[in-house]
């Protein structure tokens, strides 16, 4: 089941990280599958540079258990001659400023595919901004990847992946037809299990449509319990801590979904909000990303929320969803 959720500075370190990307593309060897022990010793270097957040999901009455894998906020670059001649030094400087241990998100991310497989986990989930913005090459680095990965995926998007920043002469249009040769653009996405279901807010940048929430509206009628995949976080009534949190490191700005917040919800995308909120709601678990630092709590007593850190520091979510 390949599911894209038709539904996300040098240091002595860096020599060892470069030969981990060496060997994956130049070998194409898998994570698990080297024998040469000089191989296996770089991989497992690779391994080892990644940060972990875990988030358990309990599903009552569930039988053995899943594990999905979250990653976004990648903001892969590369330097193309779509770029406007007055942006590409500022370009430039987000290609260096989106790196990790002196490697860019755009040479990182083959290595990422090959270890995301090598996990034998049951879903990998994209959450937005996996590239910094529509280039057509930008976009064609990342196909090269999803197109490689074996595990079953879905990817929503953000306003980083389909908008055409920094670029000249390139529109939105066009953006969209670039991911179209990913996976159709649609603006609710699922993945489902026998038990739960994985459902997407495709471009949680923008207001949802009515169509959306009506597609919405299905989902929730349907039983089985959701976890949903957003990029914008949604405000939380239980407490103020992540709004706190996002306007002590975005300049007194909220970036999440809610009332007296930098996404400031229409009556449609309310009425969703309002069925996330509710006592009755299938929502259990929400995940997310967009600030590009972690947080762990609660929306409402019932719906927990985990916000990701960034991929483009070598941060991975991973999610366990079992029974009681």
């Amino acid at each position: 089941m390949k599911s894209k959720m038709r539904l996300k500075r040098g240091n002595p370190k860096v020599s060892s990280f470069l030969e981990i990307i060496t060997i994956c593309l130049a070998l194409g060897c898998g994570l698990c599958g080297c024998t040469d022990p000089a191989e296996t010793k770089s991989l497992k270097e690779f391994e080892k540079s990644i940060t972990r957040e875990q988030v358990h999901v309990t599903i009552p009455g569930m039988k053995g258990s899943k594990q999905l894998l979250y990653l976004s906020d990648l903001h892969l670059v590369t330097e193309s001659d779509q770029i406007a001649p007055g942006q590409r030094d500022e370009v430039h400087n987000r290609k260096v400023f989106f790196s990790h241990e002196g490697v860019t998100a755009a040479d990182a991310w083959l290595p990422w595919t090959k270890y995301l497989d090598s996990t034998d986990s049951d879903a990998l989930l994209f959450g937005a901004d996996m590239v910094d913005f529509a280039s057509e090459s930008n976009v064609d680095c990342l196909k090269k990847g999803l197109d490689q990965l074996k595990t079953p995926w879905t990817y929503v998007r953000a306003d980083h992946d389909i908008e055409p920043y920094f670029l000249e002469g390139v529109s939105k249009k066009e953006c969209l037809a670039y991911h179209d040769k990913i996976s159709p653009w649609e603006e609710v996405m699922t993945m489902e299990f026998d038990e739960f279901m994985v459902v997407g807010w495709n471009n949680s940048t923008e207001q949802l449509s009515e169509a959306g929430l009506e597609r919405m509206k299905e989902l929730f009628a349907a039983g089985k319990p959701i976890i949903l995949l957003t990029h914008v976080p949604i405000k939380p009534l239980v407490d103020d801590s992540l709004e706190q949190k996002s306007r002590e490191a975005w300049n007194d700005r909220a970036l999440l979904w809610g009332e007296g917040c930098d996404r400031q919800p229409n009556d449609v995308t309310r009425e969703f909000l309002d069925m996330i909120y509710a006592e009755d709601t299938p929502v259990c678990q929400i995940l997310c990303g967009h600030l590009h630092f972690s947080w762990d709590g609660h929306v409402t007593k019932r719906v927990k929320q985990h916000v990701f850190s960034a991929a483009y520091a070598k941060n991975l979510g991973v999610i366990t969803v079992s029974g009681d």
